[in-house]
């Protein structure tokens, strides 16, 4: 049920003329910036949602979407920008290069250049720049996590890496981040076999690593919960900033369903976003850092 949910309000905008799909999605509290470019290539652009009534500086959410670095679009994330929107936050949702045009690490690169972005231009959406989290789902979480942990990517983009100029954390939704490439197509996708390692989030562990939470299904059959509350408990054990939290009886959609559609109640995926944001290294850090 979760699934046919889910796919039905994902499919809603792309299978609608546009205009009336968005009227159905987004309600008249909502306003969305749209297909605005962060970097040369048709896939690099963004849209911002933002409340028309906004208690101004408002924080700000990246959300990289997955579809196993193959697939998606912005657009069919309208679900989640409104989500955003509603509750409070300035959120980004951004495009980016995809396989078989590129190879990893080119979308990595792109988030880098979208956060960016949104460094540079937030605050004129009512956001603040001091106060941006990084979310993503499936591979647009292993995507996040490389962020956070493999810092040349914020740093060749002139993004801080450490303090209120940078970014505050990160989510990880049900990512491949503690696994190895078994699938040939992601095989591929992640280039010889020899630069595997530069793509594992763990090889990257550091005491210094930035706030990062990891939620996860215990009934998502996609990637196994094990990523999440392994890597959450390697990066503690190497002393740095990392929580995961478990919720029972969800799949790999319907993590993402619940963090788009907070209403339906189906887990509190969003409150746990909310109160990382709200206190992001109380969340994360271990008790002897507080």
């Amino acid at each position: 049920m979760q699934r046919c949910l889910l796919l039905f309000a994902f499919a809603l905008a792309a299978c609608t003329p546009r205009h009336t799909a968005e009227r159905l999605i987004l309600n008249d509290t909502v306003i969305r910036s749209a297909d605005i470019p962060f970097g040369a290539d048709v896939r690099q652009q963004l849209d911002v949602y933002r409340a028309r009534r906004t208690r101004k500086p408002a924080p700000v959410i990246v959300f990289i979407y997955g579809g196993r670095w193959k697939y998606s679009t912005k657009h069919d994330y309208l679900l989640v920008g409104n989500a955003l929107a509603r509750d409070g936050y300035v959120s980004v949702v951004p495009n980016y290069r995809l396989y078989p045009t590129v190879r990893y690490p080119a979308w990595v690169e792109d988030g880098a250049q979208a956060i960016r972005w949104t460094r540079d231009h937030i605050a004129e959406f009512g956001g603040d720049p001091a106060q941006i989290f990084v979310v993503g789902h499936s591979s647009g979480a292993h995507t996040v996590t490389m962020l956070a942990l493999d810092t040349h990517f914020l740093r060749d983009a002139g993004v801080p890496v450490n303090g209120f100029n940078g970014v505050r954390g990160f989510v990880s939704l049900a990512g491949p981040v503690d696994t190895t490439w078994t699938a040939p197509d992601v095989q591929e996708l992640m280039g010889p076999s020899s630069g595997w390692p530069a793509t594992y989030p763990y090889n990257f562990m550091s005491a210094v690593s930035p706030p990062l939470l990891l939620l996860h299904g215990t009934s998502d059959d996609v990637v196994s919960v094990g990523n999440s509350t392994r890597l959450a408990a390697r990066i503690r054990a190497a002393g740095g900033c990392a929580q995961s939290r478990v919720h029972h009886g969800i799949d790999h959609v319907g993590i993402a369903l619940a963090f788009a559609l907070p209403g339906l109640d189906i887990a509190p995926v969003m409150r746990d976003v909310a109160t990382f944001i709200r206190d992001p290294r109380g969340t994360a850090c271990p008790i002897t850092e507080r």
